[in-house]
C-alpha cells in the first residue's frame, strides 16, 4: 500500500506540474496573441506603406497606407508582383536587388513609385528578407520633402546668381570683428581689392580699412541692433588706393552657424551723385544767367534812357559853345559841364556793355599785340606791390571782336587782381594762349550759351592775393556789386557783358588765401575786318531843306531840333512812328532826310522805317539809339540804312553824318 500510495503521490505531482505549464503555455499563447493583434495593428495603421511578399516577389500583404499610396485596394494588392509598382525606367536604373535581400542585407534606396492613376511619388523604400524567406518593404511618402529641398536648391540657386551677377557689392560680413566671410564680384570691382585679398580680412582700420568716417560703422551697428535692417543709408567708403566710393547701403542681421553676421547689400552712387552735383550746377549756372540776363536788361534800358538825358546836356553844351564868343568866361564852365557829362556816357557805355549790347567796331584782332601795347598803361594801374609778369604767346589764332573792349576786359582783370593783392606784396601773372574748349569744359564756364566746341584763344590774370569765398564767385559779375569801399561794381561787371557780346565765356580758378585767376575765352576766327575810322569835323555846315526829326523824349527832341535848325534846316517834328508817318505821307518829296529815333511807343523805328520805304524807296534815314550800332544795324542789314548816331552825340558828329549822307 504504502509503494502505491507513494506512486500515487508522484503521479499528481507531475499532473500538476503539467497543469502549471499548461497555464504557463496558454498564458504565453494568450500573450503571443496579443502581441500579434498589436503588430498587425502598427502594421496596418502605420503612417508608412507596408508590403510583404513570398520569395518570388508577389504580395501577400499590405497595410492601409499601402493602399492609399498606391491607389489599389487590398484585394488588388494582393497578387500584384512589387515590381509592377516601378516603371522599366526606374528598374533599369535602380534594380530591386532581390539577391542582396536573399543575401540577408537591407536594401534601401529611393524611388518613383507608379500609382494606378499613372501618376508618381518620391518614396523611401527599405527592403529586407525574413526567416522563412518572406519579405517585408516600408515605403514612406517622401515627395514634399524633396519638393521641398529642390525649392532650397532652387532657392540656393538663385542667391548664388543673384550674389555673383548683381552689379551692387555684396557682402557677408562677421558682425563681431567685421571679417568678410564672402563678397561677390561686383564687390571686387567696386573697390579695386581681389577676392583673396577681401575674403578672411576686417573691414576695421586694422584690416582693410574701407570705412572712410569709422564713426558710420557704429552708426550702422545700431541701426541693426535696434532694427535688425536697414534700408539705403548712404556711406562713403575707401577702395584700393584710398578711392573714394560714395554707396547707399542695405544691409540685415542673418545667424550662420550660430554666429550672427550681416549680409549688407551696397550701390556705387558716385556717378549719380556726381550727375547730380553736375545738374545741379547747371540749374545754378542758368538761373545765373537769367539773374544776369534779366539785370542785362534793367542796365541796357538804364543807359538807354541815360543816353537821352545826356543828349540834351552835350547837345545843349554844344550849341552854347558854338554860339558863345571863344573868349567868353563860361566857355570854360562848358567845357567842365561836356567833360563831366562825357564820364557819365563811358559810365552809361560800361552799363551797355554788360548788357551785351556794347559792341562797337569789330576787327581781327591778336590778344598778345593788344596786352604787349598796354604794359606801361597797367604798370601804371595797378598797385606798387604788385609785380606784372607776362607769358604772352606769340602767332595766337586772331579772335574778331573790338580792340577798345578788349583792352577794357585786360585792365578791369588787371585792377581787380590788384586790388585783391591790395597792401601786400604779389605777383600778377598775365598770359595768353589757344586751347581746345570740348563741351564738358565749356559748361563749367560763366556764359555757356550754347558755345560750341573748337579752338578758344584766351587772356588769363592770375593773381596771388586774398581769393574769393563762393558767395563771391556767385555775385562777382553782378553789377554794382563790389568789396572796395569806394568801387561802383561795374568793372567786372562790363567784363561779363563785352564777353557775353563776343560769344566768350569766362572761367574762374579761386582759392581763399591763395588768390585767383580769371581765364576769359574768345572763340578764333580767320576773318579780318577793317576797323572804322573817325572822320574829321568839316568846315561849319550850312544847308536848306526839310528834315522829318521823330523822338519821344521831349528833351532829345528839342535839342536836336536846335542841332538841325543850327545847319539852317527846316525842322518838322513828331513824337512817334504813327504820327510821324502821317507827315511823311503828306510830304516825303519835300524831306531831305529823316533823323528817327530807334526805340519809340506805338510804332517804333524800325517799323516806321519800313514804312517810309513803302511810301519812297529812296527814302534817306538816320537812325538814333542809345544802343551800340553793332546792335541797331544787325535790324537793318541790306535795308538801306543811309547813317547811325549812337546818342548822346555832339553837334561834331551830327555834321559829320549828315555831310555823308548828302555827299552820297
Amino acid at each position: 500500500m504504502k509503494a502505491e500510495s507513494q506512486t500515487h503521490a508522484s503521479l499528481l505531482r507531475k499532473i500538476s506540474a503539467l497543469k502549471d505549464e499548461n497555464q504557463k503555455l496558454q498564458r504565453s499563447l494568450q500573450t503571443a496573441k496579443q502581441n500579434s493583434d498589436l503588430y498587425e495593428a502598427l502594421i496596418e495603421f502605420a503612417a508608412d506603406a507596408i508590403f510583404m511578399g513570398d520569395p518570388s516577389g508577389n504580395i501577400i500583404g499590405a497595410n492601409q497606407r499601402a493602399a492609399q499610396m498606391s491607389g489599389y485596394n487590398y484585394d488588388e494588392l494582393v497578387g500584384m508582383k512589387l515590381c509592377q509598382f516601378f516603371s522599366e525606367s526606374e528598374q533599369g536604373e535602380k534594380p530591386l536587388r532581390f539577391d542582396l535581400l536573399q543575401q540577408g542585407e537591407i536594401v534601401k534606396a529611393e524611388r518613383l513609385l507608379l500609382r494606378k492613376d499613372g501618376t508618381t511619388i518620391s518614396v523611401e523604400m527599405n527592403s529586407r528578407m525574413l526567416p522563412d524567406g518572406t519579405y517585408h518593404s516600408v515605403l514612406r511618402d517622401i515627395t514634399a520633402h524633396i519638393q521641398a529641398n529642390e525649392a532650397l536648391r532652387i532657392s540656393e540657386e538663385k542667391f548664388s546668381q543673384i550674389f555673383r551677377l548683381s552689379p551692387d557689392a555684396i557682402a557677408l560680413t562677421r558682425m563681431k570683428d567685421g571679417l568678410y566671410l564672402d563678397v561677390n564680384i561686383a564687390f571686387v570691382n567696386i573697390v579695386g581689392w581681389s577676392y583673396e585679398q577681401i575674403v578672411g580680412h576686417s573691414a576695421h582700420a586694422d584690416g582693410l580699412d574701407i570705412w572712410r568716417n569709422p564713426e558710420d560703422r557704429q552708426r550702422m551697428l545700431q541701426i541693426l541692433e535696434k532694427k535688425g535692417e536697414m534700408n539705403a543709408l548712404e556711406i562713403d567708403f575707401k577702395g584700393k588706393n584710398n578711392k573714394i566710393i560714395h554707396g547707399s547701403m542695405s544691409a540685415r542681421i542673418i545667424e550662420i552657424n550660430n554666429e550672427t553676421c550681416i549680409l549688407s547689400i551696397t550701390r556705387d552712387i558716385s556717378e549719380r551723385l556726381a550727375l547730380q552735383k553736375k545738374q545741379q550746377d547747371l540749374e545754378q549756372q542758368m538761373l545765373q544767367v537769367q539773374k544776369l540776363e534779366s539785370l542785362g536788361v534793367l542796365a541796357g534800358g538804364i543807359a538807354h534812357d541815360f543816353n537821352n538825358i545826356l543828349m540834351a546836356v552835350i547837345g545843349n553844351c554844344d550849341l552854347a559853345q558854338r554860339r558863345l564868343n571863344p573868349e567868353s568866361a563860361v566857355m570854360g564852365n562848358l567845357h567842365q559841364i561836356k567833360l563831366a557829362t562825357s564820364k557819365a556816357a563811358d559810365l552809361s557805355n560800361q552799363m551797355l556793355a554788360y548788357s551785351g549790347k556794347g559792341k562797337f567796331v569789330i576787327e581781327s584782332l591778336n590778344l598778345s599785340l593788344i596786352i604787349e601795347e598796354m604794359k606801361q598803361i597797367l604798370s601804371i594801374s595797378s598797385s606798387k606791390k604788385a609785380t606784372l609778369r607776362y607769358d604772352l604767346t606769340p602767332n595766337i589764332p586772331d579772335i574778331e571782336a573790338d580792340a577798345t573792349q578788349i583792352r577794357q576786359i585786360v585792365m578791369n582783370l588787371v585792377i581787380n587782381a590788384s586790388d585783391a593783392i591790395g597792401n601786400n606784396s604779389g605777383i600778377i601773372a598775365i598770359s595768353t594762349g589757344v586751347m581746345r574748349c570740348e563741351r564738358d569744359y565749356l559748361q563749367s564756364t560763366w556764359l555757356d550759351e550754347k558755345l560750341e566746341e573748337g579752338d578758344y584763344t584766351y587772356i588769363e590774370v592770375a593773381d596771388t592775393g586774398c581769393g574769393m569765398t563762393d558767395d563771391m564767385v556767385k555775385r562777382i559779375f553782378e553789377p554794382f556789386y563790389t568789396t572796395k569801399f569806394t568801387g561802383r561794381g561795374l568793372g567786372m561787371a562790363a567784363v561779363l557783358g563785352i564777353v557775353r557780346g563776343h560769344k566768350g565765356a569766362i572761367k574762374i580758378y579761386t582759392e581763399l588765401g591763395k588768390g585767383s585767376t580769371l581765364k576769359v575765352l574768345f572763340p578764333t576766327s580767320n576773318l579780318t575786318a577793317a576797323r572804322q575810322q573817325i572822320e574829321p569835323e568839316g568846315s561849319p555846315l550850312k544847308e536848306k531843306g526839310l528834315v522829318l526829326l521823330i523822338d519821344d523824349e521831349e528833351a532829345v527832341l528839342n535839342i536836336s531840333q536846335e542841332m538841325l535848325s543850327e545847319f539852317g534846316f527846316e525842322v518838322i517834328t513828331a513824337r512817334d512812328g504813327i504820327e510821324a508817318l502821317q507827315i511823311f505821307k503828306q510830304r516825303h518829296e519835300q524831306i531831305r532826310f529823316v533823323l528817327m529815333d530807334l526805340t519809340m511807343p506805338n510804332m517804333d523805328g524800325e517799323e516806321a522805317f519800313r514804312e517810309f520805304r513803302r511810301i519812297d524807296p529812296q527814302v534817306k534815314v538816320i537812325i538814333c539809339s542809345g544802343y551800340n550800332e553793332q546792335e541797331v544795324s544787325q535790324k537793318f542789314v541790306g535795308k538801306g540804312l543811309a547813317g547811325f548816331l549812337k546818342k548822346p552825340y555832339m553837334l561834331s558828329e551830327l555834321q559829320n553824318t549828315i555831310q555823308k549822307l548828302l555827299k552820297n
